[in-house]
């Protein structure tokens, strides 16, 4: 299976509005996606790093460490920002977070706590909200608020995928699901 790589994806922004329904249901149900994902395997295998890849218990605690972000970017647009803030492209947060000292449990509440927020800023939002602009940094391309809630929605689904493979590649006799 061919594997994607996040910082080279192009998007083809331009969502309709009317979408966001939709969207928003994509962001609400990752906590339980990735729960889910995390129950299919070996509690014993959530910590394991390949070389300088991160671990399944590091792509939750990613998931949670950027909530801040799109969070942030929410209030970008609110402000009227031109430009929304920059992620940090070497995810040091992530890095220096050490989520495999953590308890699993604790990262996955606190990912559904932070990304309740999330949802219920989007579903506060009204059409000319929604549609508001401002420039995505690395993209370099013109985003909505309906964009970012896509955005947001094919990461979660990127770092579920991530585990996915690590589930597969993983001893078959210690997973499940």
């Amino acid at each position: 299976m061919p594997k994607r790589i996040w910082f080279e994806r192009k998007f083809a922004l331009g969502v309709p509005v009317e979408a966001v329904p939709d969207i928003i249901e994509r962001l609400r149900g990752t906590p339980l996606r990735l729960e889910d994902r995390v129950a299919a395997a070996d509690p014993g295998i959530w910590r394991e790093r390949k070389g300088e890849h991160w671990s399944i218990q590091e792509q939750a605690g990613h998931l949670l460490d950027l909530e801040d972000l799109w969070l942030g970017r929410l209030d970008d647009f609110d402000s009227g920002a031109e430009t929304l803030r920059a992620a940090d492209l070497l995810n040091r947060a992530t890095w220096d977070a050490d989520h495999n000292a953590e308890s699993m449990e604790l990262i996955l509440a606190g990912f559904r706590m932070e990304r309740k927020r999330f949802v219920a800023r989007l579903e506060a939002m009204d059409d000319e909200a929604l549609s508001r602009t401002a420039l995505h940094p690395r993209l370099e391309q013109l985003m909505t608020v309906a964009d970012l809630a896509f955005f947001v929605a094919e990461h979660d689904d990127h770092h579920l995928a991530v585990i996915t493979e690590m589930i597969r590649a993983s001893d078959g006799g210690r997973t499940r699901g």
